[in-house]
C-alpha cells in the first residue's frame, strides 16, 4: 500500500454532486449555487459565525494581555498568567479533538460559543465590581485557555462539511483574509475600549460570541461525525497515529510547522532588534501593519493562482518567496525597508495555508478530522514555542544578521525539501480537490 500519495477517484458528472455533497450542506436544489462559494447559505452563515468568533477572540485576547499587567502590577506575574493560559490551551488540544470527533459538531459549536461568552461576561463583571485579583485572573486565564484549546479547530473541522472540496481552498483563503483584516483593527479597538473602562472589550467579546452561538443555531443539516469501524475509537492519540502512518499529510504538516517556526524566529528578531535601536513603538507597529496588508493582498493573489497553478507549485513558490524576503532583511535594519520586506514575505502566507490546509482537511477521514487537526496544531505550537527564546539568544550572542540568516536558511531549506518531495509534488490543481478520497477511510488504525 502506498502511504505517500492521496487516492483520487474520478466521479462521473451526473453523480458528482451526489457523491461529493458535504453532510451539512444545503439541499439538492442549491447545487448550482454551491458551485459559487458565496451562493451557499450554509457557508454564509458559517462565515458570519466564524467572523464573530474571531472578533470575540481577538478583542478579548488583546485586552486580557493588558489586564494581566494592570492587575498583577509586574511583568513577571503577567508573564506567568499568559504562560498558564498558553499551557492550558496546548493541554486541551488533543482532548478537544476527541470531543469534535464524537459529538454533533453544531451542538458543540453552540456550547463552545456559550461558554466563551460566559467567561468574558464573568471577567467584565469582576472588573465592574472591582473584585478582580491575581488569583482570580490566573484561574480565568487557565479556563479561557482550556476552552480555546478544546475548540480551537472546531470551525475548521466543520468547513469540509459546509463546502465541496473544489471550493475549500477559496473558502480557506477567504477566512484567512478576513482574519488578517480583523486583526488589523481588533487590537486598536480593544485598546481604545480598555482605556475607557477595562470591562468594555470583554463585553464586546461576549456579545460577539453570543452572535456566533445564534449563527451556529441557524446552520442546517447534520454535523454528526462519520462513524466507521476501526476509526471511531475515542483515542486521544488517534490523530497523531494517523499522521505517523501517512507520509503525505505528515510531510505537509511538518513543512508548515517549519515555516511558522521560521516566521516566528524572524519576526521576534526584527522586533527585538528594532527595540535595541530605539525605534519608536509606532514604527514597530507599522511593520506589523504592513505584514497584515501583505496577508490581505495574498488572498487576492490566490484567486488568480488557483485556476492556473497546481497546489504543489503554489506551495513551493510560496515557501521560496518567503525565504528570499526574509533573507533580504539581513541587509538592512531600516524600519521602512523591513516593513516592505515584511509585506513581501506575507504575500504568500494565505496561498500557502489555503492550499495546504484545504488539501490536508480533505485527506482526513471525517471521523478523525478533529483529532488530526488538533494534533497538527499541537505539533506547530510545540515547534514554534522556543522561537522567542531562540531569537533573543541568537541576537544577543551572534547579532542581527546571523539571527535573521538562520531563519532565512531554514526557510530556503524547507523550500528545497518541498521541491524534492514527492508528497508535495502530488498536490493537484484545486479543481481536482473534490475528487480526493480520505486516506485510511477503509482501513483501521493499529
Amino acid at each position: 500500500m502506498d502511504h505517500g500519495a492521496t487516492k483520487v477517484n474520478p466521479v462521473s458528472d451526473e453523480n458528482h454532486d451526489a457523491a461529493k455533497t458535504p453532510p451539512g450542506a444545503d439541499g439538492t436544489h442549491e447545487r448550482a449555487l454551491r458551485r459559487s462559494l458565496w451562493g451557499s447559505r450554509q457557508y454564509r452563515v458559517w462565515f458570519l459565525g466564524d467572523s464573530l468568533n474571531q472578533v470575540g477572540t481577538f478583542v478579548g485576547a488583546f485586552a486580557f494581555t493588558l489586564l494581566g499587567y494592570q492587575v498583577a502590577g509586574d511583568v513577571l506575574t503577567a508573564g506567568i498568567i499568559g504562560s498558564a493560559s498558553a499551557a492550558a490551551q496546548c493541554l486541551m488540544l488533543l482532548p478537544g479533538g476527541v470531543l469534535m470527533d464524537h459529538t454533533d459538531r453544531r451542538r458543540l459549536l453552540v456550547a463552545a460559543a456559550a461558554v466563551a461568552a460566559l467567561f468574558w461576561l464573568l471577567v467584565a463583571g469582576l472588573l465592574w465590581a472591582g473584585t478582580m485579583s491575581v488569583a482570580l485572573l490566573l484561574a480565568l486565564a487557565i479556563g479561557t485557555g482550556a476552552v480555546a484549546g478544546a475548540f480551537e479547530n472546531l470551525t475548521d473541522v466543520m468547513l469540509p462539511q459546509i463546502v465541496t472540496g473544489d471550493l475549500l481552498p477559496e473558502a480557506t483563503a477567504a477566512n484567512e483574509g478576513r482574519d488578517a483584516g480583523l486583526q488589523l483593527g481588533a487590537s486598536p479597538l480593544s485598546g481604545l475600549l480598555f482605556g475607557v473602562h477595562p470591562s468594555l472589550p470583554f463585553i464586546v467579546s461576549a456579545i460577539a460570541r453570543a452572535g456566533q452561538m445564534a449563527a451556529a443555531l441557524s446552520l442546517r443539516g447534520s454535523f454528526i461525525p462519520g462513524r466507521q469501524a476501526g476509526l471511531a475509537r475515542p483515542s486521544w492519540t488517534a490523530g497523531i497515529r494517523w499522521l505517523l502512518r501517512w507520509q503525505q499529510p505528515r510531510t505537509l504538516v511538518l513543512l508548515i510547522a517549519g515555516v511558522n517556526l521560521s516566521l516566528a524566529l524572524s519576526g521576534m528578531t526584527i522586533i527585538l532588534s528594532q527595540q535595541q535601536l530605539g525605534t519608536p513603538p509606532w514604527q514597530i507597529g507599522v511593520i506589523q501593519t504592513f505584514q497584515g496588508v501583505g496577508v490581505l493582498l495574498g488572498a487576492l493573489l490566490l484567486m488568480g493562482m488557483l485556476p492556473r497553478l497546481t497546489g504543489a507549485r503554489i506551495i513551493r513558490m510560496s515557501i521560496y518567496t518567503i525565504g528570499i524576503a526574509v533573507g533580504a532583511a539581513m541587509l538592512t535594519r531600516d524600519p521602512w525597508t523591513i516593513a516592505m520586506l515584511g509585506l513581501l514575505a506575507s504575500l504568500p502566507i494565505i496561498p500557502l495555508n489555503a492550499v495546504q490546509g484545504a488539501f490536508l482537511a480533505l485527506q482526513i477521514p471525517d471521523q478523525l478530522r478533529g483529532r488530526v487537526l488538533s494534533a497538527s496544531t499541537l505539533v506547530t505550537a510545540v515547534l514554534v514555542a522556543p522561537a522567542p527564546l531562540l531569537a533573543g539568544a541568537l541576537l544577543d550572542a551572534l547579532g542581527y544578521e546571523v539571527a535573521i540568516g538562520v531563519a532565512a536558511v531554514l526557510l530556503l531549506s524547507i523550500g528545497t525539501v518541498a521541491l524534492l518531495s514527492r508528497s508535495v509534488g502530488a498536490v493537484p490543481m484545486s479543481s481536482e480537490f473534490d475528487e480526493c478520497e480520505p486516506l485510511g477511510e477503509s482501513d483501521s488504525i493499529s
